[in-house]
């Protein structure tokens, strides 16, 4: 048997094994593209009380938030969007919405797409059988072995030979005479177009899923590779403080003033978070600015004020905000989304999956062809000829 028969075979029956997992992760996937815009429209959204032009400055909405987060680092997140609530958060998951206008706290649940988009989810991580359960166990070997399917693919996409007639097959759609030829067509044209954005998805799940593809990653990359899942802290919820002010508490800068400078930074903010120091008299606070949706590091600074003159006392760059193991993770886990390259980068790992679902469908539709098809054709039957 010839190495691309090997090779044939082993995609044929890796893709028939896990083929139905691999269909609900590209359903799922595609159904999760905008999540992030889709859950914004659907986000509460607060108004000023007929009459009121003030809002609660960020000091007095910290005190607010102060009971909900007992001993933890909160962040104060404040948007460009006026319509939206002030979100404080202490890590990645624990986050609470707050009426900038009367203090109210405000349910998240109150958005209908939490629902929907949580089941979607959990289907996608763990099939809905729950966080370290066998359906777990399933995505992650399936995602592993899509990335042979993919790889595997690649190879035997490569025709033997290399004459526009036979590419021409390959990379656009033909009319067909036979629905075997129809199938065969759309499943390297589907291949072709999305190979680049698929590697990108499927390679980074498979990297989010071991922590062996981790190391290897972060080996080639010449890093040392972050063990485990993190403890959702957030790369940047953390503030030193610098030490502690001589000055009374009353006589420090206020939030609300260095909320203010930062406004003035950039033009076209849309999310500025005020890293909350663990102490009142904490000398410098941290203040993040996002131009971008919150998942591009590129888009991204963080300048340290003074708390006893107002002024910037350093500012750091994308590349200075996080170590190259966290700023390599942080970029493997949205690239898995797309989110990583905003819109664009949602819309292209959106096609990707929706592609997956065609090169599945076709690719089951081959393999009973091949496999299950010759089993159901009545078989010919020998003539006895007369002898003379």
């Amino acid at each position: 048997m010839s190495f691309r028969r090997i090779i044939f075979w082993a995609h044929l029956i890796v893709g028939v094994a896990t083929g139905l997992v691999i269909f609900a992760l590209a359903l799922t996937g595609v159904l999760l593209t905008y999540e992030m815009q889709i859950k914004a429209a659907f986000d509460p959204s607060v108004e000023p009380a007929a009459g009121q032009t003030q809002v609660l400055s960020a000091d007095e909405i910290l005190q607010i938030a102060k009971p909900a987060f007992p001993g933890q680092t909160a962040t104060l997140n404040f948007y460009s969007d006026t319509s939206k609530p002030v979100s404080v958060s202490a890590g990645r998951h624990d986050s609470k919405l707050i009426n900038q206008y009367d203090g109210s706290f405000i349910e998240s649940e109150s958005n209908p797409t939490e629902g929907f988009f949580g089941f979607m989810e959990n289907i996608h991580r763990n099939l809905a059988m729950g966080f370290n359960s066998v359906g777990g166990d399933i995505v992650k070997i399936s995602n592993v072995a899509f990335l042979f399917i993919i790889l595997s693919g690649a190879y035997l996409w490569l025709p033997r030979k290399w004459k526009w007639p036979f590419l021409k097959q390959k990379i656009f759609f033909q009319k067909m005479p036979t629905s075997k030829a129809r199938d065969f067509n759309w499943h390297h044209v589907f291949s072709f177009w999305v190979i680049i954005p698929l590697v990108a998805v499927v390679g980074s799940g498979a990297v989010l899923s071991y922590q062996w593809a981790s190391n290897a990653v972060f080996a080639v990359a010449g890093l040392e590779a972050p063990q485990g899942r993190g403890q959702g802290k957030g790369m940047w919820a953390k503030s030193s403080g610098g030490g502690a002010s001589e000055l009374p508490v009353e006589q420090l800068v206020s939030l609300q003033s260095i909320l203010d400078k930062a406004k003035g930074v950039e033009s076209g903010w849309n999310s500025i978070s005020i890293i909350v120091p663990s102490s009142d008299k904490a000398k410098t606070v941290d203040v993040l600015i996002d131009t971008g949706n919150g998942k591009q590091a590129q888009t991204q600074q963080t300048i340290t004020y003074d708390r006893e003159t107002g002024d910037v006392a350093a500012v750091k760059g994308p590349d200075e905000m996080a170590t190259p193991t966290q700023a390599l993770r942080r970029y493997i886990r949205f690239l898995h989304t797309g989110e990583v390259y905003g819109v664009i980068g949602q819309t292209l790992a959106g096609i990707a999956s929706l592609a997956c679902l065609f090169l599945v469908w076709t690719g089951f539709a081959l393999a009973w062809r091949r496999l299950i098809s010759p089993l159901f054709r009545p078989k010919a039957t020998p003539t006895m000829r007369a002898h003379s």
